[in-house]
């Protein structure tokens, strides 16, 4: 309860911790045939804000521009994500020489990625692939291969931040408190397609 009534403020000893993350995850690993191994794996996150958050262990109010942080999902904390990959290894004539064809995915579910919550850095799901071929030597002592990240060119954003000194609001605060929105957002935007090869070797 209210150390005073009104104010939002609570007793420090009646704090409890602010976020309760349960969920589920599941994975899998299959070898369908010689040298080819296929896994997949599923995670239900459900990680919230507690309803009744409070701004430090003091038990001071939260402060008002977190308004949308009670019960609400955490930033950069999507409930539903699906990975799998496929691999296939096949040997190369009698020599020790091998081949690596390789490719993985991971399919993300909405989330938000401001620390406010505000609505504008919401990210929709979006799906990843990776991909590399190579050629590896004997015991794998040395390998070269070609690789792509981010093969598809998925243009998607890492962290949303509000532009310093550009304006104030959410499109929330309109909705919340009838104040006027008109703030603009920055954003850190995650690696576009990338190409490489690498050449590694044991000693």
């Amino acid at each position: 309860t209210d150390s005073l009534a009104g104010n939002g403020t609570c007793a420090g000893d009646a704090n409890r911790k602010g976020v309760i993350s349960q969920g589920v995850e599941v994975e899998a690993v299959m070898n369908p045939a010689r040298d080819v191994t296929f896994t997949a794996g599923y995670t239900f996150a459900d990680t919230k804000f507690r309803r009744n958050l409070v701004g430090n262990s003091q038990g001071e109010a939260l402060d008002p521009a977190l308004f949308l942080l009670p019960g609400a999902q955490l930033s950069n904390a999507p409930r539903n994500v699906v990975t799998s990959s496929l691999a296939w290894t096949p040997n190369i004539g009698s020599n020790g020489l091998s081949a690596l064809f390789y490719v993985d995915g991971r399919m993300t579910s909405d989330y938000n990625t401001g620390s406010d919550l505000a609505p504008e850095k919401k990210q929709d799901g979006f799906p990843l692939v990776n991909a590399r071929v190579g050629l590896r030597g004997p015991n794998q002592i040395w390998a070269l291969e070609v690789w792509a990240q981010n093969l598809t060119n998925q243009n998607y954003v890492q962290v949303a931040f509000n532009s310093p000194f550009q304006g104030a609001n959410s499109v929330a605060n309109t909705q919340r408190f009838g104040q006027t929105a008109n703030a603009l957002y920055s954003a850190f935007l995650a690696e576009p397609r990338t190409y490489g090869v690498t050449l590694r070797s044991r000693f």
